[in-house]
């Protein structure tokens, strides 16, 4: 049999994709049958529109037996299948079919052609639609997929493959009211953040007692340094961004751990349930702004403000499920330059000579950082709310 050339373009009503929870979406197929393929038949024309949640446990927070055995299963929130054409031929030339559905958590089983347009039964779902997400073990997805059924001997069937499409959920009254009334959250940096050498030095002196008493115990206590800020409030609407400032108080003390950078992470905290009780929780970075430069001479008491976006695709609400919940946590980052050089054996800086062999070493600056974790909720805005900014895809 002849390979077929028959395309096939599925064309949402949408421009950018995004539809809202309990929306009906609506669009339309472009069939483009070719002369060498003219007249195509086939065995009927359908639509299948899927929604589904799969999860994964942590390889960071569960041991390698739960990975292997521990059973997570994908929660399928919505399964439609639409016959759009009944078995026929369709002769050359372009073919505009239009096809609409709920956005609901349903599950339609196929039935028979209906008026050219949709099909109407079915059956309801057990789990209500998330929005769509794309995290580390917790990933919402939603797509939509055209097949032109065809026997195998006359080249089998045609498909488009799934196209995906965005949901958006709506807002909720009882995060309206947190966002509301979300107060300021301040913070402050004044330790480095402990390293292992810092945990092995611990380590050697617990086991002196002669040094545990000549150590100073008021010195544990001076500030290394001083970063001070405030987080505008701890719960936001998606649609708007996280703002705030910092301020730098005092320099560290010792001259050498000069100030490199600051920077504000975006944290997910995804939360991953099995049906055995497993649970697994792991902390990623969505994204880092940097509000502070490298080799930038801040000077102190000046306050650099902090503006953070949300990505479309790797943030949603925030919200807790039977099994599975995803949270997220603003995160500043404060690196200095440590004043020691760590010295690298650069293969590339190798000479070679009949008689001995160099190795020149590179000197590369070591660095501290000082960091603080605020958690934060995420929460979707009213459609009439007029304020706030639209996230960036």
């Amino acid at each position: 049999f002849e390979p077929c050339l028959t395309d096939i373009e599925i064309i949402l009503a949408s421009t950018d994709c995004v539809f809202k929870i309990n929306d009906t979406v609506r669009g339309e197929i472009l069939i483009k049958v070719h002369r060498e393929d003219a007249p195509l038949h086939h065995n009927g024309i359908a639509l299948s529109a899927v929604g589904s949640v799969r999860l994964q446990l942590s390889e960071k927070d569960s041991s390698l037996l739960d990975q292997l055995f521990a059973t997570v299963d994908p929660i399928e929130m919505m399964d439609a299948c639409l016959e759009l054409k009944p078995p026929g031929k369709l002769p050359i030339g372009t073919h505009a079919i239009p096809f609409a559905f709920a956005l609901s958590p349903t599950v339609f089983h196929r039935s028979t052609y209906y008026d050219g347009y949709r099909a109407v039964s079915g059956g309801s779902g057990s789990h209500k639609l998330c929005e769509t997400f794309h995290g580390q073990n917790v990933q919402v997805v939603y797509g939509v997929e055209v097949e032109i059924m065809r026997p195998l001997l006359s080249g089998g069937s045609i498909s488009t493959g799934m196209c995906e499409f965005l949901v958006e959920s709506r807002a909720e009254e009882e995060g309206v009211k947190r966002v509301e009334q979300s107060m300021p959250r301040k913070f402050a940096l004044e330790r480095f953040d402990e390293t292992e050498e810092d945990l092995k030095t611990k380590k050697k002196k617990s086991t002196s007692k002669e040094e545990e008493n000549s150590s100073d115990g008021g010195n544990a206590n001076l500030k290394e340094f001083e970063i001070r800020g405030e987080l505008s409030k701890t719960s936001y609407f998606i649609e708007e961004p996280i703002e705030g400032f910092v301020e730098i108080v005092s320099h560290p003390r010792n001259r050498k751990n000069q100030l490199k950078k600051i920077e504000v992470e975006l944290e997910r905290v995804e939360t991953v349930i099995s049906a055995e009780g497993t649970r697994s929780t792991e902390s990623s970075a969505v994204q880092f702004t940097q509000i502070v430069d490298d080799g930038a001479d801040v000077s102190e008491n000046v306050r650099v403000p902090i503006h953070v976006t949300f990505p479309r695709l790797y943030a949603c609400p925030s919200g807790a499920h039977a099994t599975f919940s995803v949270g997220f946590a603003a995160k500043i980052i404060a690196t200095f330059d440590d004043g020691v050089d760590d010295e690298e054996d650069g293969s590339s800086n190798a000479y070679n000579n009949s008689k001995t062999t160099f190795k020149k070493k590179s000197k590369k600056k070591k660095e501290r950082t000082s960091s603080i974790s605020i958690p934060i909720s995420v929460h979707r805005a009213p459609e009439n709310l007029g304020s706030g900014e639209k996230t960036i895809l």
